[in-house]
């Protein structure tokens, strides 16, 4: 023998079948770790152009500044990209609970906001007056006319922090185009309407043309510190820094969360360890499938290294043996893995692609698509040798336990063919109802340690899926616009209200699920600052409210999730509640400190003495928006003793799966013309455009997940397949002794069912543990979630039925050569 390399190769060719089963192990490590690797920067790229399309292409926008300060900010080298707009007025359309905010926009902000301003006949606005309105807006307007004609609006407008009353005005407009649809302002009331440069300065008085500064920092690390920087040297108050996080999170970018989103942060770190999570999950998987395979080929040649021990081969060179096999592997298995993985990724992204219009993708033809797709996407040299690089680590980790295996081997003991120790524990005599089952059950407690292994193997890959088909749910930046409005639909009547029995009357409709209300009354301070409600403590500041606001139960907790039973009972019954505190003002530099209470103060409303358990986010109607003032939120019916009203402000109703949508709307419909100023909104199409918005993402991913899925399924099957495999001789030993072929199969199915259920119960809550740390990426805290019982159930039937055919496939062929060759079979 010339070299210890020369007999690596020669046991590989030796032993085909492990070699291969090894092989493929590591090309399909490869061809995963490569998958993940192209695909990231595509999915990455998705989720940005989702958040661009929902709330605009700008990392955040200052407030209410001047026309000099717009242009030293233009001219600043620290921001890459600005855009302004001007807010003209906002005008409350009658009986739709929807109101228009209408802007003028320069041509750089108007392009960061594909989602608002797609034309669908005319052009965008070039001169003063004209303007552009959506055509479901119109449509609320009862509008009749065409592009060309005037449309007259009643305006509101005011400054962020003006002590001034509401400035209202009317003019006319010149509709110069009809824009796309976009349903996605519902959830707060609002739609945009776009209007001609110059128009602010034509029809707004002075104190009221002033200007948002949409941005692009230059440098995405210095992010806070330069926003934060050019507020002091423009002097800007922090209260007019509006930070777009959607876009932001999307980009992974750290930012002052508490000034957007009340108690909220980026979720960038719970984001990368779980992606670091879910790609170590991949690598442990493959890798155990190696070990596993490698531990049982390397079980079967004890003999053989006993006899290189014997004749002065030292454990080093026995060590570098089974490392040197690996080396040979990998260097066949890796390239072929990454070309494959490569392909594969393009495969699934050439296939969603083709699947959506080019402006889904905010591309105007699909050329542009591909173009913005490669150049997001990995496929270059550096994530291709990293992906090589994990392989060929996990690969090397997993060979090193069956490498001290064969070294330690003692010469004498593998010549002498005595490998195990058999110690028989006293066993009570008891009948055998099932010879194969019990069969089954002795053979995998008779190799504890190859059957961990293959269970081990199992359960990585059915971690793996479960995890990453909750990793999928993080790729949707809609999710948090989503949550913007309660139900499926609202009623809306700020004056009279609705009374119980139309609540009730809407709650019994058939179809509805559920019925969310909210009772809504705000007191004004009159000139002498006293209020038409009686409390027992002073508002700090003349333009702060008191707004007393009853809602239901599941309300309160989602308002105070963290409330206890006892607190539960105590808002009740009436002597707790809930306070959001107003914010604090700076007007012309000086700061106005704002009335405040926190857990424990105890107040008095209306003779109703109680105490402050908890403060909470605010809470507004649709298309009202949040007014600065103390709001003290009670249960339901402690609203009606301390308004003495009983009429419900706004309904939020929630409609089963079945409902005939048209029947129930019909009713709204019917409730809003009885009632004067009633108004009702429709969020279906806000939810379909929503959904709409992820579609690319989800195929994408799930392209992914299903891809790896298979290369898991893979897994399994070669698992299992080495299993039967390397024990040929056993099984020639069992028929020999007069075991009939059904018998063989039986007890062999047997076994491929104990590794599914029991690796898919142990995968299972490895898989949920993974969604807790998945979840955790959104919510910033750890907690306990809902069980993924779809997932759990698709892969535990899947990894199953992959054991019995994989069990079934080798063992039919086994059992159909010669027992004496069986027994005396050499691989």
């Amino acid at each position: 023998m010339k070299s210890y390399s020369t007999l690596a190769w020669k046991e590989l060719k030796a032993q085909k079948v492990t070699s291969i089963l090894i092989l493929i192990a590591i090309v399909l490590s490869t061809v995963m770790t490569t998958a993940i690797g192209q695909s990231l920067g595509i999915l990455r790229y998705l989720r940005q152009q989702q958040a661009v399309q929902l709330n605009g292409y700008r990392y955040a926008t200052f407030h209410n500044i001047d026309e000099n300060q717009i242009n030293e900010l233009s001219k600043d080298q620290r921001l890459s990209w600005t855009g302004s707009n001007i807010l003209l007025g906002t005008t409350k359309l009658k009986n739709s609970g929807v109101t228009i905010s209408l802007n003028e926009y320069d041509k750089n902000s108007i392009n960061a906001y594909p989602g608002i301003s797609k034309v669908k006949s005319g052009r965008l606005p070039e001169n003063a007056c004209e303007i552009a309105l959506s055509q479901n807006t119109l449509e609320l307007m009862n509008f009749s006319g065409g592009i060309g004609d005037t449309i007259h609006l009643d305006l509101d407008i005011s400054l962020l922090k003006d002590k001034n009353a509401t400035y209202k005005y009317g003019a006319d407009f010149k509709l110069c185009g009809i824009l796309e649809n976009n349903y996605l302002g519902y959830s707060s009331g609002l739609v945009v309407g776009i209007a001609g440069s110059g128009t602010a300065k034509e029809i707004l008085p002075e104190k009221y043309q002033v200007y948002f500064l949409d941005f692009i920092t230059s440098n995405k690390k210095d992010f806070q510190r330069t926003v934060l920087n050019l507020a002091d040297e423009f002097h800007i108050d922090k209260d007019y820094i509006q930070y777009n996080w959607l876009y932001l999170d999307s980009l992974g970018i750290n930012y002052d969360s508490n000034s957007d989103r009340e108690g909220k942060t980026s979720g960038f770190s719970f984001m990368t360890v779980t992606g670091f999570l879910i790609g170590f999950l991949v690598l442990l998987a493959a890798g155990l499938v190696i070990y596993n395979i490698l531990k049982i080929a390397v079980g079967k040649r004890i003999k053989e290294y006993g006899c290189l021990r014997a004749i002065g081969a030292d454990r080093k060179q026995l060590y570098y043996l089974v490392v040197k096999q690996i080396c040979i592997l990998c260097g066949i298995g890796i390239p072929l893995g990454a070309i494959i993985g490569t392909l594969s990724a393009k495969g699934i992204t050439k296939i969603v692609t083709s699947s959506f219009p080019p402006d889904a993708f905010m591309a105007s033809s699909v050329e542009e698509v591909i173009t913005l797709i490669e150049q997001n996407s990995s496929s270059k040299l550096l994530p291709l040798l990293i992906s090589a690089l994990i392989t060929l680590l996990f690969a090397f980790l997993a060979a090193i336990p069956a490498a001290r295996y064969a070294g330690k081997v003692s010469p004498t003991v593998a010549m002498a063919e005595t490998f195990v120790k058999i110690k028989r524990k006293n066993r009570k005599k008891k009948h055998i109802r099932n010879f194969e089952m019990f069969y089954a059950n002795l053979n995998l407690k008779r190799n504890t340690g190859r059957s961990a292994i293959t269970i081990i193997s199992l359960v990585m890959s059915i971690t793996v899926f479960i995890a990453l088909n909750a990793f999928s749910n993080l790729l949707d930046s809609s999710k948090e616009v989503q949550k913007l409005h309660i139900g499926d639909y609202s009623l809306t009547n700020e004056t009279v209200g609705f009374s119980p029995s139309i609540v009730a009357k809407i709650g019994e409709q058939r179809g509805v699920a559920s019925l969310s209300t909210i009772k809504f009354m705000e007191y004004h301070q009159n000139k002498n600052r006293s209020l038409d409600i009686k409390i027992d403590f002073q508002l700090k500041q003349p333009y702060e409210t008191i707004q007393v606001i009853g809602v239901d139960e599941e309300r309160l907790k989602k308002l105070y999730p963290n409330m206890t039973e006892a607190e539960n009972q105590a808002l009740k019954s009436g002597i707790a509640c809930l306070i959001k505190n107003p914010v604090s003002m700076s007007i012309e530099g000086e700061v106005h400190e704002a009335t405040s209470f926190k857990p424990g103060d105890r107040i008095t409303v209306q003779d109703c003495s109680m105490d402050v358990i908890g403060n909470t986010e605010a809470v507004s109607l649709v298309g009202k928006g949040y007014s600065n003032g103390v709001q003290v939120i009670v249960y339901d019916t402690i609203y009606d003793k301390l308004t003495g009203k009983n009429e419900y402000t706004e309904l939020y109703p929630i409609l089963a799966k079945d409902a005939d949508k048209d029947a129930i709307e019909q009713i709204f419909k019917d409730i809003c013309s009885e009632i004067p100023e009633s108004s009702w909104i429709s969020f279906n199409n806000t939810d379909k455009q929503l959904e709409e918005s992820c579609q690319q993402i989800k195929m994408l991913a799930w392209g992914l997940i299903i891809f790896i899925g298979l290369i898991g399924l893979l897994n399994i099957i070669n698992t299992t397949y080495t299993n039967i495999h390397t024990r040929i001789d056993e099984i020639g030993m069992l028929r020999a002794i007069g075991m009939s072929s059904s018998s063989l199969y039986k007890t062999f199915l047997w076994e491929g069912v104990y590794y599914g259920i029991i690796a898919s119960i142990v995968g299972s809550l490895a898989g949920y543990i993974c969604t807790i740390f998945v979840q955790a990426a959104t919510t910033e805290k750890i907690a306990l979630v809902a069980i993924p019982i779809v997932s759990i159930l698709e892969v535990t039937i899947i990894s199953v039925i992959s054991c019995l055919i994989t069990t079934l496939i080798p063992l039919r062929k086994i059992t159909r050569m010669s027992i004496v060759n069986s027994i005396d079979i050499v691989e």
